[in-house]
């Protein structure tokens, strides 16, 4: 009976690590598919940038923009914005993560787009 009880604790042990090192793994590669979707929204906005004949400076001032307008939303769940990764599934954080990358390379992409406009009206007297 005794045997019984620790076969039992050992399985359920395993059980948690086997648990865990799943969980990293999937923590680990939606941590790289994050990376990868800033790095395409990098990559496309400062190619805009470079077609519009614009500093990456601007690029950065819309990436900040981008990011003050993300800053707004509220965390209340919602996806791609309020979504908290911790408590969702890998697909819905998957999703989220495409969202975000396509608001935020479009978002970034029209800043850059009035950015020119926004310029002459500026130096108008």
């Amino acid at each position: 009976m005794r045997s019984l009880f620790v076969l039992m604790s050992i399985a359920v042990a395993l059980g948690f690590v086997v648990s865990g090192l799943i969980n990293g793994l999937d923590d680990r590669a939606l941590a790289r598919s994050e990376r990868e979707a800033q790095r395409r929204v990098g990559v496309a906005v400062s190619d805009f940038a470079h077609r519009l004949g614009l500093s990456q400076d601007w690029v950065a001032y819309c990436r900040a923009e981008t990011r003050r307008k993300l800053a707004t939303y509220p965390k209340d769940g919602s996806i791609p914005f309020g979504l908290r990764y911790s408590s969702a599934g890998t697909e819905e954080v998957e999703r989220a993560i495409r969202e975000r990358e396509t608001y935020e390379r479009q978002d970034q992409i029209l800043c850059l787009t009035q950015l020119p406009a926004s310029l002459r009206d500026g130096a108008a007297p």
